[in-house]
């Protein structure tokens, strides 16, 4: 689509909206056309919430989780200290939360390891993940990240380091198909990955 006839601001918008994920340049055409013809209350709807959300949403330092009005998951004292979960994503722990069979800690990785996409240990500050390992003294890490080779590949990287902490480390998988995503599963499958978790 030849954006110099719609304008500046319209272009302005479609290439803000085609650096989202999975959104390309004709999807954010669409979407940016969708907003300008609908009534101007829904677009104001969608930036007030996308301004309060960057305001009042922040990330934890420990756990990397989403935090609101600081507090956060990691510090409900009612959860099992020794237990840690370490995910991609908020959306994985979201899924694994509802099946209702994991109550321990998360370590939300906010990405994977990859060579092709260069995101490196650092990118995910998996020194301090490590140090956190090693200051908690957990009885069994599980790894939950998805069956791909750099859902793997991260997992493997990872235990590497903290089996010196931790001796018992296992990952969910049966029931997990390779190349599928955590956050996709459906819940019972996702129960059984998580009874069914083999040790690494």
């Amino acid at each position: 689509m030849k954006h110099k006839i719609l304008g500046k601001e319209i272009e302005r918008l479609i290439n803000a909206l085609s650096k989202l994920p999975s959104i390309g340049n004709k999807t954010a055409s669409r979407l940016s056309l969708f907003l300008m013809k609908n009534s101007p209350e829904l677009t104001m709807e969608i930036a007030r919430s996308m301004v309060e959300a960057r305001k009042n949403v922040k990330i934890c330092q420990i756990c990397n989780n989403f935090i609101f009005n600081e507090v956060c998951l990691c510090m409900d004292s009612t959860r099992d200290k020794k237990t840690l979960c370490i995910v991609e994503n908020v959306f994985d722990l979201i899924s694994i939360e509802n099946s209702n069979e994991f109550n321990g800690q998360y370590h939300v990785l906010q990405g994977l390891l990859s060579v092709s996409q260069g995101v490196g240990p650092e990118d995910l500050k998996i020194d301090s993940l490590i140090n956190r390992i090693k200051k908690n003294m957990f009885e069994e890490i599980i790894f939950a990240t998805d069956p791909t080779s750099d859902g793997e590949f991260t997992a493997q990287y990872i235990k590497e380091r903290a089996s010196e902490y931790c001796k018992k480390i296992s990952r969910i998988a049966i029931g997990m198909p390779i190349g599928s995503e955590v956050d996709y599963i459906d819940q019972n499958t996702l129960t059984k990955a998580f009874l069914d978790r083999r040790k690494m």
